[in-house]
Formats: structure tokens, C-alpha cells, sequence
């Protein structure tokens, strides 16, 4: 990693910090990280950061883009299926250690940015997606593995490998998508789709 994107990835995980600690609104969030992958070097990237308030000490090192995982035991295994019909998951909350996502002629959004993830543990989700899309939305920092069977369908991992530490919560993707698809995406906290496009589009004329 180059000392420049090592600075970005930084500054983006303390506006993360201080946009969870209520000193920077959302639009206030997304404008920053605009121009956090527009910075050619660290002391534009300084002055993103500078005047914030005092970050909790706890918030004050941020070394992750996922939240905490349970203190307790994630439960073994929760089931979804949707028939016709639009699920989501958003927000905060906690996986099992397994869990089956079953949809047909419908879809399914599944929002990891804020759901609990113990360190180094892997948490597994089974899919089965007939004429229907599941989308998966994974903070930076996340380890994928995705192994599923396409039949008349896609499987379309595009979800960032950047800046995985090795004690990294883990995601692993299985199943079946017959005339459907499953997507992965990375996404930062708070960041739309068109947002997110934007960056990733400015990361690849750097």
C-alpha cells in the first residue's frame, strides 16, 4: 500500500468515527469522502480532519469500518425467504453464524456496514436466488469468500480486497442463483450507490 493511500484509508475510517459520533452529518460525510479521493497528497487530507471535535476515546483510534461483534454467542442459524417480494436487512444487528436467504422472483438486500462482526470469525450465508437478485453490502476491511453455483445466472464478487487485516471479520457466500443473481459491493458507512460509484470511479483514474 502506498503511504498516500494508507493516509486516505485513515482519514476516511475518522470521518467514519466522527459521522458515528454525530459531529459530521451525512451529506457532510459523502462531501468528505469526495474529496478524501480527490487529495493528491496528506496535508489536503489534513484539513478534511481538522476543527472536528475530540473523538471519545474509545472512537479515537478507529481501526475498523465494521461494528463490534456480540459480547455472547451469535445464535446458529437464521432462515429468510422471500416469494415474490422485497426483503432487507439494514442496520444494526447481528448475524448468525449461519444464515439461509432463500428468494424467489424477488430480492433481497443484505446491509453488513453496520451489523455486529466478532474478529476473525466466519459468518456464513447460504443463498438461493430463482428469477431474483441478492445484494450484499460490506464495509471496507471485510475478508470475502464466495463459491456459488451461477445457473443461467451470475455470481458478481466486486466487493474491494483492499486494506484486510488479518484478524478481519470473514464473510463466506455459497448457494445457488438460477436466472437470478447475487452481488457483492463495498460500500463505506453512509454511502449510496451513486456515491460509491463515484469514488471507485475517481479511484481508477488516479
Amino acid at each position: 500500500m502506498k503511504p498516500l493511500d494508507s493516509d486516505r484509508e485513515y482519514a476516511v475510517q475518522l470521518l467514519s468515527a466522527h459521522y458515528a459520533n454525530g459531529s459530521l452529518t451525512t451529506k457532510e460525510l459523502e462531501a468528505r469522502f469526495e474529496r478524501v479521493y480527490e487529495a493528491e497528497d496528506t496535508g489536503a487530507l489534513h484539513t478534511l480532519v481538522s476543527g472536528l471535535p475530540m473523538l471519545p476515546a474509545a472512537l479515537g483510534q478507529p481501526l475498523g469500518m465494521w461494528a463490534p461483534g456480540p459480547s455472547s454467542a451469535p445464535p446458529p442459524e437464521k432462515r429468510v425467504f422471500a416469494l415474490m417480494s422485497e426483503y432487507k436487512r439494514r442496520g444494526e444487528w447481528t448475524p448468525a453464524q449461519r444464515n439461509v436467504i432463500r428468494v424467489i422472483m424477488g430480492s433481497a438486500t443484505i446491509d453488513l456496514r453496520h451489523a455486529h462482526l466478532a474478529l476473525g470469525v466466519v459468518t456464513e450465508f447460504e443463498v438461493f436466488a430463482c428469477m431474483a437478485e441478492i445484494l450484499f453490502i460490506l464495509p471496507p476491511g471485510i475478508s470475502v469468500e464466495c463459491d456459488g453455483m451461477p445457473i443461467m445466472g451470475s455470481f458478481d464478487d466486486s466487493g474491494s480486497r483492499d486494506y484486510i487485516a488479518a484478524d478481519a471479520p470473514r464473510i463466506r457466500i455459497t448457494g445457488t442463483a438460477m436466472m437470478g443473481g447475487v452481488k457483492i459491493r463495498t460500500r463505506l458507512p453512509g454511502e449510496s450507490a451513486l456515491a460509491a460509484w463515484r469514488r471507485q470511479l475517481a479511484d481508477r483514474k488516479r
